[in-house]
This record gives C-alpha cells, structure tokens and sequence, in this order.
C-alpha cells in the first residue's frame, strides 16, 4: 500500500507536465470567423475567441498573418514549429493602383498572437505615417 501511494505525487506530475509544456495560440481565420480580425480585444468576455492548445509537434511560436488572400485582406491565427520573425512587405497588383500590406508577427508565449495593437503594429504604423508624408513632400 505504501509503494502505491508513493507513486500518486509521480502520477500528477506526469499529468500536470502536458498542461505545462503546451503552448496555446489563437488559432482562427478571419475568411471563416468574423471574430478573427486583425485587431480583436481578447480580454473581452464576450468574445468567442479563446486561445487553444497547440496540437501541431513542437510547436513553440504563435503567427498572425495579416494579408490579402484570394482578394479578400484578413487575417490568420495559428501555431508553428519555426519561428517566421516579425516582418511585413508591401504588396502591389498589376490591374490596379491599390497597395496592399502583409505581415507575420512570431512571438512565443500563451495567446500572445492575440494582442490587440502590438508594439510591432504601432511600430508599421509610426513607419507608415512618417514615409506617406515624405513621399507626399517629395512630391511638391
């Protein structure tokens, strides 16, 4: 009986280890869940978003990708195994004047693909204002 009770602390900590190591991502895409923009306030207890246990092996890194798919722009939550960085490209089409920008955002902890307005975000929007007007003084 001893032995027995012995093993029930080993038990739970086997069980308790899952729940510690895995990593949980908001995982969604905006073209199939209007909930899933690229700006959502996850803190909302309203919302029906919720950050879920990566299933995926090895996953260690959270994505946002914010882009244009299929001519529609949106956004996509999921986990990843490779860390893709934080970047974003501007995009042009021959048929039309419009520009586009896509953007992967990598960060490696619980429903942090979630934020509303990261750092990284008000950074590419700093970038943005500040090169529109220098183009615009460019220009007179």
């Amino acid at each position: 009986m001893d032995n027995t009770l012995s093993l029930v602390p080993i038990l739970v900590l086997l069980l308790m280890t899952n729940e510690v190591l895995s990593l949980k991502c908001y995982q969604c895409n905006s073209t199939l869940d209007h909930n899933c923009q690229e700006y959502f306030n996850h803190n909302n207890p309203y919302s029906p978003l919720e950050a879920e246990e990566c299933t995926m092996y090895d996953a260690k890194y959270c994505i946002k990708v914010t882009g244009l798919w299929g001519g529609i722009v949106g956004t996509h939550r999921f986990c990843s195994a490779r860390d893709l960085g934080d970047q974003c490209q501007d995009m042009r089409f021959p048929d039309h004047s419009r520009k586009y920008r896509g953007c992967i955002y990598t960060c490696g902890a619980d429903g942090c693909n979630g934020a509303p307005a990261s750092l990284a975000s008000l950074t590419t929007l700093a970038y943005t204002i500040v090169s529109s007007f220098l183009v615009l003084a460019l220009r007179r």
